[in-house]
């Protein structure tokens, strides 16, 4: 069970993060550039509020799952994604 806790408020933690930096993207004009200037793919990913959290919480959460040696925080952006989502 307290695996479960921790996995939750890591999720929360890394969500409000995730949102933050998007966030600071959209303010600095950091994403409209990517949206702008990269191919189509990696374009429609900036310009998806969903697919950026998701995968903005994939590269903050790597950091959590080596660090604790523990693969279940692999399910951090999956659970961290909507949330974020909403936080935006």
């Amino acid at each position: 069970m307290s695996e479960i806790c921790t996995l939750m408020a890591y999720a929360i933690v890394i969500a409000a993060i995730a949102a933050f930096f998007i966030l600071f993207m959209e303010k600095t004009g950091y994403r409209d550039k990517m949206i702008a200037n990269s191919p189509k793919l990696i374009s429609q990913m900036y310009d998806c509020d969903f697919c950026l959290s998701f995968w903005v919480a994939a590269v903050f959460s790597t950091g959590i799952v080596l660090g604790e040696c523990n693969l279940i925080y692999v399910l951090i952006p999956f659970i961290s994604a909507p949330i974020t989502r909403r936080l935006l």
